[in-house]
């Protein structure tokens, strides 16, 4: 992106920045949250933001109960009403404003949303967490003392402190600017990593990059390298020498999704760039990462972007060009 510091602020990517109200009186971190999740989930459903890993949910009216899955280390923050999930083994979170949900690991579950109206919608903001970054920040504060383990759980609902509510503020005041996009972003999402390890929730989170083998960070490297070939879990464990099932359990564990999980990620992120960048049309992007298919290609790509392909290029590229 040539000349990109000079590009300014896009307008049309609405900040979570706020100004003090008064002498006495300022905005709160959740309230700066809240304006920033209003100004984008502008309609019902899954909605990506200008960053792959951050995205929005708008519900207008209760629904449930809702199948969801969700893949790898997710972060969520409710900006209005409230969600009540009941996972696999009959725990069951329910998070408000100002409360974040995390689950360090792919995961299914059932979910439901009691009030919401077209006036007063559920709305979330919603972050995608690389393992890569939880392993790094763990090992740059190797040297503080953990604390102790806690509980064995993949997921939880607690509500952010005054730290991490500004740090996620901050990750979100990041997007409205495409130098701090390439710059903070993935700092600010580092520091979001270090507070919660600092917290009573480093347990889960170390347990969840612990167990690093160096053939599984192969494998996933020559996944991303070879998206576009027809790749199978027996081709993965091939290459690293592995059974597929040790290969796929092992993945799972330091992915934390599966291993055709992981593939279809890269496929779908791979096309979005294509599509945003190069220009490509949704079947010429499908066929170029490896989808035999242009209706599956548009199937999946909708589950993870909350849009059809040509509707999310179209509507990005206009956010990137002002």
């Amino acid at each position: 992106m040539a000349g990109a510091a000079n590009v300014l602020p896009d307008p049309a990517i609405r900040s979570c920045r706020s100004t003090p109200r008064g002498k006495h009186e300022s905005v709160t971190p959740l309230e700066r949250i809240q304006a920033h999740a209003r100004a984008h989930a502008t309609r019902e459903g899954r909605i990506s933001s200008v960053h792959p890993d951050v995205h929005y949910f708008r519900a207008d009216r209760p629904f449930g109960p809702k199948p969801v899955s969700t893949g790898g280390v997710v972060m969520a923050v409710v900006a209005e009403r409230e969600k009540v999930l009941e996972l696999s083994d009959g725990q069951r979170l329910r998070y408000a404003p100002g409360e974040y949900l995390f689950f360090t690991r792919e995961a299914r579950y059932t979910s439901f949303i009691e009030r919401a109206t077209p006036a007063r919608p559920y709305i979330s903001v919603g972050l995608t967490i690389d393992p890569d970054v939880i392993a790094q920040t763990v090992l740059a504060i190797d040297d503080v003392r953990e604390r102790e383990p806690g509980a064995d759980t993949d997921a939880w609902a607690e509500r952010m402190d005054d730290a991490l509510a500004e740090s996620f503020c901050r990750l979100l005041d990041s997007l409205a600017d495409p130098v701090e996009r390439r710059v903070l972003t993935p700092l600010i999402v580092r520091e979001i990593v270090f507070r919660l390890l600092l917290s009573e929730h480093a347990g889960p989170l170390r347990r969840a990059v612990r167990a690093d083998d160096p053939r599984i960070r192969d494998a996933m490297q020559f996944a991303r390298e070879h998206a576009a070939d027809a790749l199978t879990v027996e081709d993965l464990a091939k290459r690293v020498a592995m059974s597929p099932s040790h290969f796929a359990h092992r993945f799972r564990e330091i992915a934390r999704m599966s291993p055709m999980r992981f593939v279809k990620n890269v496929r779908l992120g791979q096309a979005r760039l294509r599509m945003v960048r190069d220009g490509l049309g949704a079947s010429e992007a499908a066929l170029a990462v490896g989808y035999a298919s242009p209706s599956h290609f548009t199937r999946d790509f909708k589950s993870q972007y909350g849009a059809t392909p040509a509707a999310y290029a179209r509507e990005l590229r206009a956010r990137l060009t002002g």
